[in-house]
């Protein structure tokens, strides 16, 4: 599964995306998590991160991602 801090590296992601593929790697892609937190300061991340959806779409991403690796 792969994790990014910011939607501006999408193009940086689908190119490792590929290189994965490539390579033959079990790469989990049903769900993204995306929290933009590229450029915010500390207070300004523990705020987004506490915030009960972004908690909720990480807690979710997460159990998915235990799950597909149960399933391998």
């Amino acid at each position: 599964m792969l994790v990014h801090a910011s939607p501006r590296s999408l193009f940086a992601r689908a190119a490792l995306v590929e290189i994965m593929r490539t390579m033959s790697f079990a790469l989990y892609e049903e769900a993204a998590l995306e929290i933009a937190l590229l450029g915010k300061r500390p207070p300004e991340v523990e705020k987004i991160l506490a915030e009960p959806a972004s908690r909720q779409t990480m807690r979710d991403t997460l159990s998915a991602f235990a799950e597909f690796i149960r399933s391998r």
